[in-house]
């Protein structure tokens, strides 16, 4: 393993916003802009979802990050070229019935001819032998590929075995290796750090994974190799929530308040028992604090709302009440959440204390704890 773990991003989400309809350059630049706060080195299009979709921005306007993907056709090499892609990425696969080096030779000499820098990518290589990878060795010097990208498209590939093929292809290569984990399996993740841990730097991610099937989280890889390694060159991520909200909102993605580390609600608590270990120990139920992404810890007052959490809650909205009308509160806060089927707004807790002290200060209002607020 690599003792300083190096994380360069290749980002996936720009083609995937491109690929659902969004052809403003004004919102590439916006995304690209966010983006580069978090180890970005690329962003890579496809030249189909490009030409399908219609977009008309000047490629030179991007031509430091933007790499053009395209198949291995060198009628596609010339279409990008005559875009104004300066890097292009050549995707292809490994066949156990045509040897890879003859589909390549044609294609790299006219990506040569056209003087643009070689990024080649094998989508399956992790579905084969190390040895079968090896074959493409004699075509990275003699065509001076820049990076050979390693895929597993199937999604099928196992941590230890991404750790293990990539470990020792990355002592061996001749020029930097790139990682690609699709999420078929829901383990992008999970291999990407794997790749990473293994030595390699530079990972394609997505913003929330978006994509078919998608790559890694970008906000999941960022942060847990911040906090499993330690690792100072992660940005802090103080504003990683709202960045990738904002994102994803030009995309026109809602963002799920479930979804990991940037979700709203992934820091939001409701049990009684489960509170007042946040509340004493956060560190029990939050391996990440809200505040590292620019989120805050919520307390969600509910049928499962104990008096501590009550108690929190309401000093938080700037209220407090003695533990015994504290009690009473609680009783008439789980009827109501029981009644609506779902959890209290901060607007109707404040009614419902507003009600109590109300009913302290005239003894003949009378609050039954049922039908009392409406349940809209």
């Amino acid at each position: 393993m690599k003792k300083d773990i190096k994380i360069s991003i290749v980002d996936h989400t720009i083609n995937e916003v491109i690929r659902l309809g969004v052809n403003n350059p004004a919102d590439v630049r916006f995304m690209l802009s966010v983006l580069k706060k978090y180890s970005l080195d690329a962003a890579d299009v496809s030249l189909n979802n490009l030409e399908k979709n219609m977009v008309e921005f000047e490629a030179d306007e991007f031509s430091e990050i933007m790499r053009c993907r395209v198949r291995c056709s060198g009628h596609e090499i010339f279409r990008a070229k005559k875009l104004g892609f300066s890097k292009i990425v050549i995707n292809t696969s490994f066949d156990p019935f045509t040897p890879i080096q003859d589909m390549l030779e044609p294609v790299l000499q006219m990506a040569c001819s056209n003087d643009q820098e070689i990024y080649l990518s094998i989508d399956n290589a992790l579905e084969f032998s190390i040895r079968d990878v090896e074959t493409i060795y004699p075509l990275i010097a003699k065509y001076g590929i820049k990076r050979l990208i390693l895929g597993d498209r199937s999604g099928k590939a196992d941590p230890f075995t991404t750790y293990d093929k990539l470990g020792f292809l990355w002592n061996t290569i001749q020029c930097p290796v790139e990682y690609v984990g699709y999420n078929d399996y829901g383990t992008a993740t999970a291999n990407t750090l794997s790749a990473l841990r293994a030595g390699v730097e530079y990972v394609a991610t997505a913003v929330s994974g978006i994509g078919i099937p998608g790559v890694a989280a970008m906000e999941e890889v960022l942060m847990a190799a911040r906090h499993l390694w330690k690792n100072e060159q992660v940005p802090d991520g103080y504003s990683i929530a709202a960045d990738c909200e904002n994102i994803l909102y030009r995309a026109g993605i809602m963002l799920p308040g479930e979804k990991a580390i940037i979700g709203k609600n992934v820091f939001a608590h409701e049990s009684g028992i489960h509170v007042d270990g946040v509340l004493k120990n956060p560190d029990l139920y939050e391996a990440i604090k809200p505040e590292e992404v620019g989120l805050r810890r919520l307390l969600v007052i509910g049928k499962h709302s104990g008096t501590a959490s009550l108690a929190q809650k309401l000093r938080q909205l700037g209220l407090s009440l003695s533990p015994e009308k504290a009690a009473v509160l609680l009783e008439k806060v789980r009827n109501t959440a029981i009644l609506q089927k779902k959890p209290l707004t901060d607007l109707q807790l404040k009614t419902l204390y507003d009600l109590q002290m109300e009913s302290v200060k005239d003894p003949n209002i009378h609050l039954s704890g049922k039908g009392e607020m409406s349940c809209d």
